[in-house]
């Protein structure tokens, strides 16, 4: 590890040595005049006497800028920011005013600027924070029509599966936060619920700071949801419609006074999606081969309900109470004909025709409290959130097998029931106190008690009554409970930022089953440090190195003992014996932002231990088990680049390209799974303004074939566009979008063990269209709009 961090420094010290060309350095610190709070991301430009920009910044999360090596001569200074009038400056740097202090510059908002962007949007920005990779979504119209699912999907470094699977480079050990909290809102399925008009930005987190739970291997994705609503009474409506069956409503109602500020959002949905999915298996029977083909129809139906209800209490300028409420209900029908045709010895021996519906009801209710405290000391804050997430959810499944084929019989009718209720309670604090030269430290504690109730059972019936199959019927508690601490510092040597920290994390684990069949409880602490340097090269240049060490803790779902019938074919087994994977990562990135053109190329390696492994094998039953078990080790290591330009003032372009690499050891069940394999990814993303009111969008995804010791998975591409026209002066929009349009997102696998292989297409979402129209309310001409302090709403 310190040879790496020894190259760091001698690529920073080359970079000192040809950066002593310029003279200047200008500071200061970004506030609104309104409300007096920071104004994180804004961009601060210097121009020369021909207008042309000579340094470019954006402010840090506190609102602060510093630029650095600006060449002596007299410039026009600029801040620019969403929605606020432009602050434009004559400033001169020379001999007498090498270092400037600009101390506190406070923007107006532009009620104008506010009309014309928050209907069209900006493009997504990217910015690097010490510990953090920032992009601001802007208003994509790709997603603007859809969920924060959508969102991710169009976030560099971030893929989303069909299922609602996220992934972060590749790898799917991720965590997926709110407001930089573990919410049972993170989940695929309540992301798919909360509409896309709710995000501000998309934190990328690679290697997490000690401010940041230790969880997820691949690192953080930390999704922060609009803070900022309109004095008075202002609102929104959202209604979309489309192809299949997609109807939503959204809207928000908003009223802010000196003292209050109550808002809501509201969405209901009713969606149909239609699913397609092969299977060609083979395999031995008796010592002979069987070959079995089947073909899966599959049409969902999801209707959902959100609703979310708070207040803000300004107790004075430096004291803010929060207290909200959110509610979801969802209810999902499925129904699937699966038809089976197989083989013996190359004939066909028998088909069979599988029915199946299944009803899932799932509500989730949060309940969150924020205190924040300002103290006089300009940054010092103490912040205390608490929060408790109840979840439930039952899922009934039918399935009703029968042989068509050489004669008509009733083979089996099975049915299935699946229950869950998880409570969460989180109590967290963070204090930040800041020093001299803008050094800092940060101290935090949190402890969390989650409690999870799980139950699955699966009935066969037999003589006109239902029998458990196999004694698969079991309920399981899970209880689990974090306590961490964390210690940081924040300091600089001249150019050179850095975040030194320490966390600690104690997990107590206990896993009872209701019948007393299994008892199991697991406890550890674990030391988990990290670092973090940046270096300015120039005002348009930084570079930045990281290290994180981490861990990936199985959860009830891998750890759970008892077999769940998937079909009468199919079965899946927790283990839990299975160990917590640890990592170690480090990262070298560099960000480049010109006039038009930006880039921001990585590299990143990460060595684990104790990694998790879906293994498949047939049984004596010749019944296909999927289980986990813990490899040894695996190596990690990538390289990516991000960059845009922008060809003109109506037309830019984005790209992302990702390839990386893995090494796996380990042996399960005497059979040695040691494997290595490398992939890549990319996207290619227009974004085109032809007439003032109108905006076009279209995306390309690509992902290489990608092999592990047991699957191996061929490339997948999608296409999707997106087109927008703004209406009523700007008070109302209309998108239309097109997902998947060529219908070529299918997920293709080949699994193959002892005797045994599987090869699997799945389409789980074909062409989607929609077109959707916003209308905002109340928003007459010079309406301005406040910006709340901080709180956890949206």
């Amino acid at each position: 590890m310190k040879n790496y961090f020894t190259v760091v420094l001698i690529v920073l010290s080359i970079f000192e040595v040809f950066g002593q060309n310029k003279d200047g350095k200008i500071t200061g610190v970004v506030m609104d005049a309104k409300n007096n709070i920071e104004l994180p991301f804004a961009s601060v430009i210097v121009k020369d006497a021909s207008n042309k920009i000579v340094e470019g910044i954006i402010t840090d999360e506190e609102g602060k800028f510093k630029m650095e090596d600006v060449p002596f001569g007299t410039y026009t200074f600029e801040i620019e920011y969403l929605g606020f009038e432009t602050y434009s400056n004559n400033i001169t740097i020379d001999n007498k005013n090498k270092n400037i202090n600009l101390g506190t510059i406070s923007l107006k908002e532009d009620a104008e600027a506010l009309e014309e962007v928050i209907v069209e949007g900006e493009a997504t920005q990217v910015s690097l924070a010490l510990d953090k990779k920032v992009f601001r979504v802007g208003k994509d119209i790709l997603s603007q029509s859809g969920s924060v699912t959508d969102v991710l999907g169009n976030v560099p470094s971030i893929a989303v599966e069909p299922s609602g699977a996220v992934s972060l480079r590749g790898n799917p050990n991720v965590i997926v936060l709110i407001n930089g909290k573990r919410s049972g809102l993170a989940s695929s399925d309540a992301l798919e619920q909360l509409p896309s008009d709710s995000v501000e930005r998309v934190e990328v987190i690679t290697n997490p700071s000690a401010r940041y739970d230790a969880n997820g291997s691949a690192g953080i994705i930390n999704i922060i949801l609009k803070k900022n609503t309109r004095s008075g009474l202002s609102g929104q409506v959202r209604v979309v419609g489309g192809i299949p069956q997609d109807s939503r409503i959204n809207g928000s109602l908003n009223y802010k006074t000196e003292k209050f500020n109550f808002f809501s959002t509201l969405g209901v949905r009713s969606s149909d999606y239609v699913g397609l999915y092969t299977y060609e298996q083979s395999s031995l029977r008796d010592g002979a081969p069987i070959f079995i083909d089947q073909r899966l129809d599959e049409d969902r139906h999801d209707d959902g309900f959100s609703g979310y209800f708070g207040v803000d209490y300004y107790l004075n300028d430096n004291n803010t109470f929060t207290l909200a409420f959110l509610r979801t209900d969802t209810k999902d029908i499925d129904e699937s004909d699966l038809n089976y045709d197989i083989f013996s010895n190359q004939t066909l021996d028998s088909t069979l025709v599988t029915k199946g519906n299944s009803e899932q009801k799932r509500d989730y209710n949060q309940l969150e409290f924020n205190y924040t405290k300002r103290f006089e000391k300009k940054g010092q804050q103490l912040t205390v959130d608490v929060q408790f997430d109840g979840w439930n959810s039952e899922k009934t499944t039918s399935i009703e097998t029968s042989r068509q084929f050489p004669d008509i019989q009733d083979i089996s009718n099975l049915r299935t029931l699946e229950t869950r209720k998880v409570n969460d309670f989180v109590i967290q604090s963070d204090f930040t106190l800041p020093l001299k030269n803008e050094a800092r430290i940060e101290l935090g504690g949190k402890f969390e008690d989650r409690l999870v109730k799980t139950g699955f059972r699966a009935e066969e019936l037999s003589d006109n009554d239902f029998q458990v199959i196999d004694g698969i019927d079991n309920d399981v508690d899970y209880n689990e409970k974090i306590t961490a601490f964390y210690a940081q510092y924040k300091g600089n040597i001249k150019k050179i930022e850095y975040l030194i920290g320490l966390r600690y994390e104690k997990t107590d684990i206990d896993i009872d089953d209701v019948s007393n069949v299994f008892n199991q409880k697991n406890s550890y602490d674990n030391l988990f440090p990290s670092a973090n340097v940046s270096y300015s090269i120039s005002d348009k240049t930084q570079i930045q190195a990281s290290y994180s060490k981490r861990i990936n803790r199985p959860f009830l779902f891998f750890l759970n003992p008892f077999s769940e019938l998937i079909d009468f074919n199919t079965r899946f087994s927790g283990n839990p014996n299975l160990n917590p994977a640890f990592t170690d990562a480090i990262e070298l990135g560099l960000l480049y932002r010109g006039e038009k053109f930006t880039i921001n190329p990585s590299v990143y390696y990460s060595d684990s231990s104790d990694i998790i492994f879906f293994f498949t094998e047939q049984d004596a039953n010749d019944v296909f088990v999927t289980s986990l078990d813990n490899l040894d080790n695996e190596k990690r290591y990538g390289v990516e680049v991000i960059s845009s330009y922008r060809f003109a003032r109506w037309l830019s372009i984005n790209s992302e390209f990702n390839f990386y690499g893995f090494e796996q050891e380990g042996i399960i069940n005497s059979i040695d799974l040691g494997f290595s394999d490398s992939t890549w990814e990319t996207s290619l993303a227009l974004r085109a303004k032809p007439i003032n009111s109108m905006t076009i969008q279209a995306r390309f995804n690509y992902e290489a074939p990608n092999n592990n010791a047991q699957t191996r998975t061929k490339s997948v591409s999608f296409f999707n566009a997106a087109i927008s026209k703004t209406l009523f002066n700007g008070n109302g929009s209309i998108v239309f979008s097109g997902s998947n349009i060529f219908n070529t997102r299918k997920l293709r696998n080949q699994v193959s063990g002892a005797n045994f292989s599987i090869n699997d297409v799945q389409n789980r979402n074909a062409a989607r269209w929609t077109l959707s129209f916003l209308y905002k309310f109340n928003r007459k001409p010079g309406e301005r709009e406040k910006r709340a302090n901080r709180s956890n709403r949206f």
